[in-house]
């Protein structure tokens, strides 16, 4: 799948003007990487773009905060978001504040220092080890998974379902 295929796609499921807009002048990886993050709500609920398409464009998305099937330990990412079979250890801390996104069968062991703050979203299969010490806070948005935490972890279960 090339990215005009996956501009037709998304206008087919629901794209909303803002994004047609902003797609049809710039169909880069890293406009659609961007756009992922901004529209996050609406690409989590449709489930936008497949896993399949990501896993086609492995090695150009993940300079963009876009991981698929990805194993290792990245720190202090201020804007991820991890597909697939992905097996993460991340550390977050400092006064950094940061957006998580995990999908599909994705495994995270993650630990909130000092003065961090994390917010994530679990859906699908993924599971989430979390650890929030000392200052830190993490809030989790759980539209599925699993969760385990320990310290300051304020998980809202929640859906799309309106």
């Amino acid at each position: 799948m090339n990215l005009q295929e996956i501009y037709t796609e998304a206008k087919k499921i629901g794209l909303s003007r803002e994004c047609d807009v902003r797609m049809s002048s710039d169909l880069s990886i890293k406009n659609l990487c961007s756009m992922y993050f901004d529209g996050d709500d609406w690409s989590m609920e449709k489930d936008f773009p497949k896993v399949d398409v990501l896993r086609k464009f492995q090695g150009k998305s993940e300079v963009h905060g876009i991981f698929t099937d990805y194993k290792g330990m990245p720190n202090n990412l201020a804007k991820a978001a991890f597909f697939g079979d992905s097996n993460i250890q991340m550390i977050y801390n400092g006064f950094s504040v940061s957006q998580l996104i995990l999908r599909h069968n994705t495994k995270a062991k993650i630990t909130a220092v000092e003065n961090a703050i994390l917010i994530v979203n679990l859906l699908d299969n993924a599971e989430a080890e979390i650890t929030s010490l000392e200052n830190a806070r993490v809030e989790v948005f759980q539209y599925g998974g699993k969760v385990k935490s320990a310290g300051d972890v304020r998980i809202t279960k929640t859906s799309f379902k309106k």
